[in-house]
Parts: C-alpha cells; sequence; structure tokens
C-alpha cells in the first residue's frame, strides 16, 4: 500500500513540474457524454481511427456495461483511477474495443465479484485491481503479456483466474492477499516477481507470511516450478504428477495406502485432518473430492499394476 502511496505522490510531484500551460497544450480536452444516466468523462485520443479514453465515469451500481461506442468513437482505453472506489459495482462487461486499462482503474471496487478482459486488451495498468475484496474469478484475455505489480494486490476472495497462453510476466506481489488463488501458470512464463504468488499479510500485523496449503500450478521444468521450489510451495503439475504418492517418496505402495486410510479413518470420526490440500490432490484417485477407502483401494491396485510392470521388465 505504501508503493501505490508512493507512486501517487510522485505522480503529483511529477504533474506539479510541468508549466501549466504546456500541459494545457499538449493534454487532450476532457469531454462528457450521458448514456442511460451515466456520465462519462473522456478524451479523444489522435489514433486512426480516433478512439477514446474513459477518464471516469459517474457512480454505477451492479452489473454494468461499458460502451463500445461514445459520440461515434470507439471506447479503447480506461484511465487510471476511472473507476477508483466505485464500491457498488458488482460486475462489467467490458467491450471488445478495449485495449488498455490503466492503474488502480478498478482499484478498490469491493463489491465486484467477476471480470472478464477481452483479448484486444494488451496492457494493464499497476494496481489495477487491488483491493477487489469480493472478486471472485477473472479471465484475462490472450492480448495480455504481463501481469503488472500489485494487479490483483488483496484480493481475498480470488479463487479462479485464467491466464492467456502468451503470458510472459508475472509482476511483484501481483496475487499477493489472495490465499484462495487455484490457477495454472502457463509455461510462457519466464518471470515471477517475488511475493507474487502464496503471500499475504500475517494476521493483526504488517507483516508478510505464506499462505498455509499454497499450491502453484504449472509445467515440470517452467518458471512456476522454480517459483515453487524457490520459496517452499508445493507444486503440481496436472498432466505430469504420481498419482496416489501421498508421502512424496517418488514411489506408490502400500505406504500410501495406509496414509489415505488413516486420513478417512480421521474423517469419519470427526478427527482433525492431517492431510495438506496437496496430499488430499493427489491421493483422490477416483476422484471425488474425498479420500476414503475407495482411494486407498485404488492405490494398492496401482501398487500392485507397478509392481508387475517393473517386475517383467528385469
Amino acid at each position: 500500500m505504501k508503493k501505490l502511496v508512493t507512486a501517487l505522490l510522485s505522480g503529483a510531484l511529477m504533474l506539479g513540474a510541468v508549466p501549466a500551460a504546456a500541459y494545457a497544450e499538449d493534454a487532450p480536452s476532457e469531454q462528457t457524454a450521458e448514456i442511460d444516466g451515466v456520465t462519462y468523462t473522456y478524451t479523444i485520443e489522435d489514433s486512426d481511427p480516433a478512439g477514446i479514453t474513459i477518464m471516469k465515469v459517474s457512480e454505477v451500481t451492479g452489473a454494468f456495461t461499458l460502451p463500445a461506442e461514445i459520440d461515434g468513437h470507439r471506447v479503447i482505453g480506461i484511465f487510471d483511477n476511472a473507476f477508483l472506489g466505485q464500491t457498488k459495482l458488482e460486475f462489467i462487461y467490458l467491450p471488445d474495443s478495449l485495449e488498455y486499462i490503466g492503474q488502480s482503474a478498478f482499484a478498490g471496487c469491493t463489491s465486484m465479484t467477476q471480470v472478464v478482459i477481452p483479448d484486444n486488451v494488451t496492457s494493464l495498468g499497476y494496481s489495477s485491481f487491488m483491493g477487489c475484496t469480493k472478486l471472485f474469478t477473472v479471465s484475462v484475455g490472450e492480448g495480455v503479456t504481463e501481469i503488472p505489480d500489485e494487479c490483483f494486490f488483496s484480493c481475498p476472495s480470488l479463487k479462479e483466474v485464467t491466464l492467456p497462453s502468451k503470458l510472459t510476466k508475472i509482476g511483484n506481489e501481483a496475487f499477493y492477499g489472495c490465499p484462495e488463488l487455484d490457477t495454472l501458470i502457463p509455461e510462457t512464463v519466464t518471470s515471477i516477481g517475488y511475493s507474487a504468488l502464496g503471500y499475504t499479510s500475517a494476521s493483526h500485523s504488517s507483516y508478510s507470511t505464506q499462505v498455509d496449503d499454497f499450491i502453484i500450478g504449472g509445467r515440470v521444468g517452467s518458471a512456476a516450478e522454480t517459483y515453487a521450489k524457490e520459496y517452499g510451495f508445493d507444486f503440481l503439475d496436472p498432466d505430469n504428477y504420481l498419482a496416489g504418492d501421498v508421502n512424496k517418496d517418488g514411489r506408490v505402495d502400500a505406504k500410501d495406502a495406509s496414509s489415505v486410510l488413516t486420513e478417512y479413518s480421521r474423517a469419519s470420526t470427526g478427527a482433525e485432518l492431517t492431510f495438506s490440500r496437496w496430499q488430499r490432490l493427489v491421493g483422490d484417485m477416483k476422484p471425488d473430492n474425498v479420500i476414503d477407502a475407495n482411494d486407498a483401494s485404488r492405490i494398492l491396485i496401482e501398487y500392485s499394476r507397478l509392481s508387475t510392470t517393473s517386475d517383467s521388465s528385469l
């Protein structure tokens, strides 16, 4: 949060250092339009064809559709802070014409639950969705190659994020404070910043801590696996893991079956469960999102199959 304040202050100081006359001459003049009771403040960009950047929008509520055109011009951008603090906005439909989203554009939209970023968007701003505390699901369009620093900082409800197949970078603290996040990091990602995934603030403290049971999903040999190993997170490649190996010894055997049965017994008697989220995923052989005797039986069958295969190869 200190970074955001510093950045805003720095921007204000830089703006103050520019002569007012020069700024007025260079900056596009702002215009307004009212559509269906919503007032849009915008500028017309010097592009071919000319496009509109939304500078500010009056208060909106519930599900809201951002128009693709205003006064005959395509809406191509959402400027910094355009929807900042719109606490009554629950869902926004973004037009396919959109090409960029600015810094803190939707920061503090505490009622927004989901967002779909169109494929034509190529640039997301720093902290563009910071503090969207109810945001649950996000789909990032194929045009985005970088998730910037603190983009989804402090979105504690964020669970499902679909990332674009050509993504190359996830910035510092991009998903900081998103303890429920469940996503697959594309193989194309070559850079993951500090505290980008699996970190949050400790309870009643400003200190960072790792999220318990957090899993980094990705491909073996990728930057995602490197990040997981560097910071000690569980890692899972959904297409390349040893199903049933709940004790991580590189084998599927009777020990794994025994561990599963013990955990099943705990669940049946109401005792405290001990399996991590990773163990539950790997041990769910059926799969049916339940660890039980069926899983133990399937582990033993797999153990027998692997033993037979191994013996026959001698």
